[in-house]
């Protein structure tokens, strides 16, 4: 990984070197230019995949499971992150900001929760609960939820519309 990471900062520093030349009037002959034209689509290459893996790595997390403890007035989520173990979160009842329900497909079949929160030292966070929820659980929920929640519990949001 880290001789991929190295690989497009190696071939820019030739770029360069084959560009100052270029500058002060050293002309490639015709075997380096093809050569060198090559190395920098392998370089752009790279580059692009190393992209690509560092926005699959830092992709938004999952919830895996969740609960609602009434009693405790506490919700618990199990997060987890691409390359990274599973955590799980306790947010209290008085730290979410709101719960929105949306229904995502045009049948209006099944949808998800989306639940903002406060956490340490007041940083918002937004994660997507139930996916795949069908659409009598997430009223039957939403009603609970409100009763506890009051009017941070939102009201049904059909995306299609």
């Amino acid at each position: 990984l880290a001789l991929l990471l190295l690989l497009p900062g190696y071939g820019l520093a030739m770029y360069l070197f084959l560009v100052l030349d270029v500058i002060h009037g050293v002309q490639p002959n015709h075997g380096e230019s093809l050569t060198a034209s090559s190395f920098i689509l392998l370089i752009l290459v790279s580059a692009v995949f190393i992209g690509a893996f560092f926005a699959w790595v830092v992709s938004e997390p999952q919830v895996q499971a969740f609960t609602f403890d009434e009693y405790k007035q506490l919700l618990t989520l199990t997060i987890t992150r691409r390359c990274r173990s599973p955590v799980q979160v306790h947010v209290p009842f008085s730290e979410i900001i709101s719960i929105r329900p949306y229904v995502m497909t045009s049948s209006a079949h099944d949808g998800h929760f989306r639940v903002a929160y406060r956490g340490a030292k007041g940083k918002f966070f937004e994660h997507c609960v139930g996916d795949g929820t069908s659409l009598e659980n997430i009223e039957f929920h939403g009603a609970w939820l409100r009763g506890m929640l009051g009017e941070r519990m939102c009201e049904l949001v059909d995306l299609d519309k």
